[in-house]
């Protein structure tokens, strides 16, 4: 009797041995198999909006020489499975060939847009009377700091711009 109560003790571990290695390896077939799954469907939605890539925006060949000119651009932004197209805006300064100056189209006071008045050769905030030079500076009014600048390269003639870098601090934000 006690040899056929261990044998039976021997088969019940056998079952649960192989009843917890089939669903062990199924576990692991299905993770595997299903890791690939969860993240087309989850990981777009979590990772959001990548880094800003460069956009061209103009040649230099195409912009007159120290003479401030608007030019508006098209970037595209992805964020998770959306696709979006943004128009945006920045004021570029030609200076020669390999050195170019883009600035954030809004004032660093309160985010008014700003334009160039040839006659002064000042870039004028209409909204509180701010005053910038040619090279961003602030020349008078409430503007706490010079104007923001667009991370900028120029390849092959072309020029890029990239993330908006906040004048005297050096931080990026996005724009």
């Amino acid at each position: 009797m006690g040899n056929a109560k261990q044998q039976g003790t021997d088969q019940i571990g056998r079952r649960i041995f192989l009843r917890n290695s089939v669903l062990t390896i199924g576990g692991a077939i299905a993770a595997i198999l299903g890791y690939p799954v969860v993240r087309y469907f989850i990981f777009p939605a979590v990772k959001g909006e990548e880094a800003k890539a460069f956009t061209q925006i103009a040649r230099v060949s195409q912009l007159p020489v120290s003479v401030p000119t608007f030019v508006t651009y098209e970037e595209r932004i992805k964020d998770g499975w959306v696709v979006t197209t943004k128009s945006l805006g920045a004021w570029v300064v030609v200076k020669n060939e390999t050195s170019v100056v883009a600035f954030d189209p809004h004032c660093t006071h309160l985010g008014c847009a700003y334009y160039w008045n040839p006659d002064r050769n000042r870039f004028l905030c209409p909204c509180h009377a701010g005053v910038f030079d040619i090279d961003g500076n602030v020349i008078s009014g409430p503007p706490p700091r010079p104007l923001d600048r667009l991370e900028l390269r120029v390849d092959g003639g072309n020029i890029l711009v990239g993330k908006t870098i906040t004048s005297n601090s050096g931080q990026q934000k996005n724009g």
